[in-house]
This record gives structure tokens, C-alpha cells and sequence, in this order.
């Protein structure tokens, strides 16, 4: 299974047993987290592994999904650290899918004294995985999704290849499955806003890291198409005020050069 693969199948697991991983699988996992590709350049991001077999390590919090790994996502605290970690940790999740782990996002974990304070970088997310007791996998139309044109405007006819990335994208796991991704499509582009909540217009921490969860899902459809991306600051759109929305950033695809 390639990552690809991995984007369309992938389902949050819950329930796990509470068993080893092999070691071999977990230097890979560390390994491959330290080469993902990034979204901002120059913020320190670090991924540190905790082993929960035996529980009670220190790791709690709501909604808290007992595990018998948590892989903790740590950076610098700059300027879009929160969309760059959430598009390298998913660059991790569909990972450790290919490799058949279960995983789910951690939001509101609370990590001890002893373990935060071990930490290279502030704590920012956490991803819970290990062996399944059931299935990780589910077919995308079983997805719980938005209707793609709740989210999705087309400003003009685009190609089948620029759909099937779209489709990549709207599958990204959300917090609370709010998918607060709205996007805007033309042949070669694609803005990308986070929609804002209904009481303040401050985009929270969660949506944020979301936003980088589903432009790593995009950025994983695009190369399945062979296409390079590039991620830039539209100054058109940019001066614009927008009421429910907030404009992040503009994904450019051109076909890959060799």
C-alpha cells in the first residue's frame, strides 16, 4: 500500500491492543518522520515516541484514546508552526496506515512534568497508534464527510486529474470532524481558507493544524498525479476581507518536470 492508497482508506481507530510493535517498524516510523517534506521552512519539528504497554505513563486528557504508543508532535512556536506540524504529522499517520497501525489524532492531551519537560520543542499535537482490535480500514464513500459542494467552488472547468486531488483533500481528517477547509479551484490553483467560528473571528489551534493536515492529503493526491505543488501568498486575495473565512494560502500544481 502506498500512501495514496493509504489517504483513501484510512479511518480513526479508538481501540487498540495493548501489545508491542515490532522495534524494526518503530525506527522506521522515527525515521521517516524525520524526512517529511515541510510546509514552512525554518521551524524546528520533532517527533517523540512514547510507549504506554503498561498505561499510565503520564498521558491523559478529554476524549483521551487509550493506546500503546503516542507519537508526540513538538515544534518551535513560529509563525504557521501549527499548519506546518499538521501537514508533516499526517505525512506520519498515512505512514504508519501504509504499515497497517492504527492511529488517531490527540488534541487535547496532557502530557506530565517528566515527560514535557523532556521535550526538544513545545508539545503541540499527539497521534495515538499501534495494533488495531478491529479493522483500520474503510471505503471512501463510507467517509463522514461534508457534501464536497459545501466546500469545494469551482470558478472554472478543471481537469479530472485537479478532481481526484480535491477528493484527496476533503477526506483529511478533522478535529471533531468540523472540516473547517473551504476551497476555491481553477485549472492550475487552488485558494485555500479556513472557515471562522461562529462566535470569534481568531481561527483556533485545532483548525489550524487541520488546515495543514489536509494540504499534506492534497499534496499526497498531487504527486499520485504526478504534479508539483508549491504553496504561495495570492497579494490579490490577500487584501480582500472575507466574513466567514480566512484566506491561508494558494496551492499552485503544474505537471512534473524530469
Amino acid at each position: 500500500m502506498n500512501l495514496y492508497e493509504a489517504l483513501l482508506l484510512r479511518k480513526s481507530i479508538r481501540k487498540y491492543r495493548m501489545e508491542p510493535v515490532d522495534t524494526m517498524i518503530l525506527d522506521h516510523i522515527m525515521y521517516f518522520s524525520n524526512k517529511v517534506n515541510v510546509y514552512a521552512e525554518g521551524i524546528g519539528v520533532q517527533f517523540v515516541l512514547e510507549e504506554n504497554i503498561e498505561e499510565n505513563k503520564g498521558i491523559r486528557g478529554i476524549n483521551h484514546v487509550k493506546a500503546p504508543y503516542y507519537l508526540l508532535v513538538t515544534s518551535e512556536l513560529k509563525e504557521d508552526y501549527l499548519i506546518n506540524a499538521g501537514y508533516m504529522a499526517q505525512q506520519v499517520v498515512l505512514y504508519m496506515t501504509a504499515l497497517n497501525l492504527g492511529t488517531c489524532y490527540q488534541a487535547s492531551l496532557k502530557l506530565n512534568m517528566m515527560i514535557r519537560s523532556g521535550l526538544p520543542y513545545d508539545f503541540v499535537y499527539g497521534i495515538a497508534f499501534g495494533r488495531a482490535e478491529k479493522d483500520i480500514f474503510r471505503a471512501p464513500e463510507k467517509a463522514k464527510r461534508l457534501p464536497e459542494e459545501s466546500l469545494v467552488v469551482y470558478k472554472e472547468e478543471v481537469s479530472d486529474t485537479m478532481k481526484k486531488i480535491v477528493k484527496g483533500a476533503l477526506l483529511s481528517p478533522s478535529y471533531m470532524n468540523a472540516q473547517p477547509w473551504r476551497l476555491v479551484v481553477y485549472s492550475n490553483r487552488i485558494h485555500v481558507f479556513c472557515k471562522k467560528g461562529i462566535l470569534s473571528n481568531v481561527l483556533s489551534n485545532e483548525k489550524l493544524f487541520d488546515i495543514g493536515v489536509m494540504l499534506a492529503n492534497l499534496a499526497q493526491a498531487a504527486d499520485e498525479c504526478w504534479m508539483d505543488i508549491s504553496f504561495v501568498k495570492s497579494d490579490t486575495v490577500t487584501s480582500k476581507q472575507f466574513k466567514n473565512n480566512e484566506y491561508i494560502t494558494t496551492v499552485l500544481l503544474r505537471d512534473e518536470m524530469f
